[in-house]
């Protein structure tokens, strides 16, 4: 089987030849060589460089370059590492961070190896800290399982492993790459369309997650408005989909899970809280016309006391999806303030949690939205 790795970057110097050696070893170990390639977004830092000076095993070719997709983000780093794979003839590519400090040669065959079995679409199943991936636990993840009926953990894990096959559906539609997609839209985009377009999809297990996590409070950037901005977009794209769905049905996973308690993330409780506060007062004119007037009310209490049910999150974001696709929101950047009071919520909760437990109420989550769909079947 003829398996590249991909690896988009970004002033990544520090951390990517670690994950060059390990992805090499893992083609080499695994399937006797390969290809792995770097597509960088014009990093200053010598990111490049350090790739290219990267030893490698016999076997295995190293190629590194600028992508010319022009908008700048991961997302045209990886519609490129896709041409790239598909140009040689790879039957798989596997996507991994430049960031990645948990990263073994395994963790290639893990990605591989399915596609290898017949699935299409692999994507990460790892041990986060209860605090990593807010995102994903309190939007990606809800929202995918309870939509597209498919539990799939980590929608936005960042490493996966994708088939031909898929990878030819992914590069069909280039309207779609002048979107959030090009950014950081992109991990959502590649899960919900493997889903919805009834590709067989597995999760692998991986162990630890150890990156370069993020202070949501401190370092959201662009990042929300891209994620949620794409999930409303591909709601519209595949309404016919998750109208039906009704149930949430689990996904194989390839390996063994580990147990263990990951290091820990820093959370900045109090920044969440008047951040929430501020960028509320912010955006209240568009809320109040994006927002139900009942969750419109519930919101303005949890504000005062940070305590945010799960049937009030669902409603909020499902009144956001209603609103997006109304033009009400043109971008998903006011619900931010929302976000971030649901994410203090969620640490006051889980302070004395092991990340285990924590795991549990996150479950729990999922089906909440699932039994509030009514709801937004009601006002799409």
């Amino acid at each position: 089987m003829r398996v590249i790795v991909g690896i988009p970057s970004y002033n990544n110097a520090e951390t990517i030849s670690f994950v060059v050696k390990q992805a090499a070893q893992g083609l080499k170990r695994y399937f006797g060589g390969g290809i792995v390639v770097n597509a960088d977004g014009g990093s200053t830092d010598g990111t490049r460089e350090t790739v290219l000076a990267t030893k490698v095993p016999d076997g295995v070719e190293v190629h590194s370059f600028v992508y010319r997709w022009p908008i700048p983000g991961k997302g045209s780093a990886m519609k490129e590492l896709m041409e790239f794979a598909l140009e040689r003839y790879a039957d798989a590519i596997v996507f991994v961070d430049s960031d990645l400090r948990s990263i073994t040669p395994e963790w290639i065959y893990r990605f591989a190896k399915p596609i290898e079995e017949g699935y299409d679409f692999v994507a990460p199943l790892y041990i986060r800290h209860k605090w990593d991936g807010t995102i994903t636990n309190n939007i990606a993840y809800p929202m995918t399982a309870s939509l597209y009926g498919k539990n799939v953990r980590q929608p936005i894990g960042g490493d996966f492993g994708i088939s031909r096959k898929l990878m030819e559906v992914y590069l069909e539609d280039e309207e779609v790459w002048k979107t959030h997609v090009a950014r950081f839209g992109v991990d959502i985009f590649l899960t919900t369309t493997a889903i919805a377009r009834g590709f067989k999809v597995i999760q692998t297990a991986l162990g630890m997650k150890i990156h370069d996590p993020k202070d949501p409070a401190a370092s959201l950037g662009p990042m929300f408005n891209q994620v949620v901005g794409t999930l409303f977009m591909l709601m519209g794209r595949y309404e016919n989909v998750w109208r039906k769905t009704r149930s949430i049905e689990p996904i194989p996973v390839f390996g063994e899970l580990e147990k263990g308690e990951p290091e820990p993330v820093k959370v900045t409780l109090e920044l969440l809280e008047i951040r929430a506060k501020e960028l509320f007062a912010q955006h209240e004119p568009v809320l109040r016309r994006a927002l139900d007037e009942e969750t419109l009310r519930g919101v303005t209490e949890a504000l005062k006391t940070f305590e945010f049910d799960d049937r009030l999150w669902s409603h909020v974001l499902y009144d956001g999806a209603v609103a997006y696709k109304n033009g009400i929101l043109t971008e998903a950047e006011p619900l931010v303030p929302l976000y971030f009071a649901k994410t203090a919520d969620f640490i006051k909760r889980t302070l004395d949690m092991s990340t285990l437990e924590a795991e549990k109420l996150i479950e729990e989550r999922a089906k909440v939205f699932l039994e509030e769909k009514d709801y937004l079947l009601e006002r799409w």
